[in-house]
C-alpha cells in the first residue's frame, strides 16, 4: 500500500513542476540516482537513508553522494535541476512557488554541482546558492560550483550570468568566466575559464623556470612595457611561478614584494601540467604600487660579505 501511495505521489508531482511547499520538511523536489551511492538525511534527523532509484526530498533535507555517486535534483520538469557529482553534500534551504514564479535557496556544503535553469527568472523569482566562500544569485543560466574540503569555493558560468558576493563585495560573472573565494578572504578576480583547472591556473599561476645569459637579473616593472617604471630586479632562479601573460607573449606577470610585477622573458619554460595562464591585454598596467612592501633593490651588509674560496 505504501509503495502504491509513493507511485501515485510521483505521478502527481511529475504531471506538473515538481514543486514543494514552503515549510521545512515538506516536499520540494525529486531526487534521481544516476550512479550509486546516494543518501538523504531528512530534516531534524541524524541518520542517512540510502536511495536506490528515486525519492522525494524536502526543505531542510541534505543529499550526499559517495565516491562514485551521482544524482539529479529536479525542481521543475521543464528544466530547473541540479546534478551532484561524487563526494558532494547539498542542502535544500528554501522553496516557494509554482510553475510561473518561484524562490529557491540551496547550499552546496562540499563537492561539485551543475545547475541548469532553462527558464528565465521573472522579477518575482530567485535562485540562490550559498557556499562556504560566497553567495551566488543566478538569472536564467547554467553554472557549475566546486567546494573544496577547506571550504574554498569556486564557480564557472556556461550560460547567462551569475552574481557572486561575499560580505560587501560583489561581482557579476559572465559566460565562460569564473570566480573563487575562501571564507573571509574576499572574492578573486573574475577570470576567463571553462574548467576548474583553468580557473585555478588563472588565479594561482603555473610553475615555470627562467634563464638569462651569464649573471643577469630581470628587471621588474609595474606594467607590461619597457617604458613602465622599474620597481626592482629579480634573479631568474627566484621566478618559480608565472601568474599571467600578455596576449602577444613574452611579458609575464609575477608575484613581487606583496604585489605583482612584470618581466620580459623569451626563455620562460612553463610546466607541461599548466592548462593555461591568465591572459592580459598587451601593454597592461600599471599595477597597484601601494601593495609593494619595498621598492628598488635593498642591499643588506651581509650581502656584501665576500665568501672564502672553497668554503
Amino acid at each position: 500500500m505504501r509503495y502504491l501511495w509513493f507511485l501515485l505521489l510521483l505521478a502527481v508531482l511529475g504531471s506538473t513542476p515538481a514543486w514543494a511547499q514552503t515549510t521545512s520538511g515538506e516536499l520540494a523536489a525529486t531526487l534521481e540516482v544516476l550512479e550509486p551511492t546516494v543518501e538523504v538525511r531528512r530534516v531534524n534527523t541524524v541518520n542517512w537513508i540510502a536511495v536506490s532509484v528515486e525519492a522525494i526530498v524536502g526543505v531542510g533535507d541534505v543529499i550526499r553522494t559517495g565516491a562514485n555517486g551521482r544524482a539529479r535534483i529536479t525542481f521543475f520538469a521543464d528544466g530547473v535541476d541540479t546534478e551532484l557529482l561524487p563526494n558532494t553534500q547539498y542542502r535544500i534551504q528554501r522553496f516557494e512557488g509554482n510553475g510561473d514564479s518561484f524562490n529557491i535557496t540551496v547550499e552546496v556544503l562540499v563537492g561539485q554541482t551543475t545547475q541548469r535553469l532553462s527558464r528565465l527568472l521573472d522579477a518575482n523569482s530567485s535562485y540562490d546558492v550559498f557556499t562556504p566562500g560566497m553567495a551566488l544569485a543566478a538569472r536564467g543560466t547554467q553554472f557549475a560550483i566546486r567546494v573544496e574540503d577547506s571550504g574554498r569555493s569556486a564557480m564557472l558560468v556556461s550560460e547567462g550570468t551569475v552574481d557572486a558576493s561575499q560580505d560587501d563585495a560583489s561581482a557579476e560573472v559572465p559566460p565562460e568566466f569564473g570566480i573563487r573565494a575562501a571564507a573571509g578572504s574576499g572574492l578573486s578576480d573574475v577570470v576567463r575559464a571553462r574548467s576548474f583547472e583553468e580557473l585555478d591556473a588563472a588565479l594561482d599561476g603555473c610553475p615555470a623556470a627562467l634563464t638569462t645569459p651569464d649573471d643577469t637579473s630581470l628587471n621588474v616593472r609595474i606594467g607590461a612595457r619597457r617604458d613602465f617604471p622599474r620597481v626592482g630586479t629579480i634573479a631568474p632562479e627566484e621566478v618559480t611561478v608565472l601568474i599571467g601573460v600578455v596576449e602577444s607573449g613574452d611579458w609575464y606577470r609575477i608575484p613581487f614584494r606583496g604585489g605583482f610585477g612584470w618581466i620580459l622573458s623569451s626563455t620562460a619554460d612553463i610546466s607541461d601540467d599548466c592548462v593555461g595562464l591568465r591572459e592580459f591585454p598587451d601593454n597592461y598596467g600599471p599595477e597597484d604600487t601601494t601593495l609593494y612592501a619595498s621598492l628598488g633593490d635593498e642591499i643588506a651588509p651581509e650581502d656584501l660579505i665576500v665568501p672564502t674560496p672553497g668554503a
